[in-house]
């Protein structure tokens, strides 16, 4: 019934479970998508935003980060952030003193490194500060591993940013979130998208 390179995955649904998290397979990185199209919306109804504001649901970004690629050239972004998932770090074995401290509860972590621009990640935190969402920061000695690492080289280098979602059970079909990170996520790219106004200085 199965052939060599078939793609196969485990067959679970979703769960709710106690404490307003999330139990499912595949939440890194759907989470990303649904932030992003979600936060979309939001903008569209609330009709603040000064700027053109796209949402990309990017695939294959686990195999090299191909989907990023190929739309940073179409939709040309003047900036990019891009929505992924991190560790938490209140699971067994996942040391702070490596990754930060990101538990749940926590709200997004804005990342910050040597591949990101440090402009978008000040406007992400401004932007946080300002509408008193929670956030947590993540740094980055090399590559953060996300579409992130394209969008900044993509095209004549796009300035990038990066905002995770803590995450529990990584990889395994027991991925889970608090539901309250995944919303002061959206809320965070909303505020943020809100709070760009035309000419913004993106130079380092």
């Amino acid at each position: 019934m199965v052939s060599v390179g078939d793609p196969v995955v485990i067959d679970t649904e979703p769960v709710e479970v106690a404490g307003g998290r999330l139990v499912s397979r595949s939440m890194d990185n759907r989470l990303g998508s649904y932030i992003a199209l979600e936060a979309l919306r939001r903008v569209n109804e609330n009709k603040k935003n000064q700027a053109r504001f796209a949402a990309v649901a990017a695939v294959q970004e686990e195999i090299g980060l191909f989907g990023s690629r190929t739309a940073a050239f179409t939709v040309r972004p003047d900036l990019a952030v891009a929505v992924d998932v991190t560790h938490a770090t209140d699971a067994p074995g996942v040391n702070e003193k490596e990754v930060g401290s990101h538990p749940f509860g926590s709200g997004p972590v804005i990342g910050r490194g040597s591949t990101l621009s440090p402009r978008v990640y000040e406007l992400l935190r401004g932007a946080a500060e300002a509408a008193d969402i929670p956030y947590s920061v993540g740094a980055s000695g090399n590559s953060t591993h996300t579409d992130a690492d394209s969008l900044q080289i993509s095209r004549s280098g796009i300035p990038a940013g990066l905002v995770s979602i803590p995450l529990r059970y990584m990889h395994s079909p027991v991925e889970m979130v608090d539901l309250a990170d995944v919303e002061a996520t959206v809320e965070l790219i909303v505020a943020f998208v809100e709070s760009i106004e035309p000419g913004v200085d993106l130079s380092r």
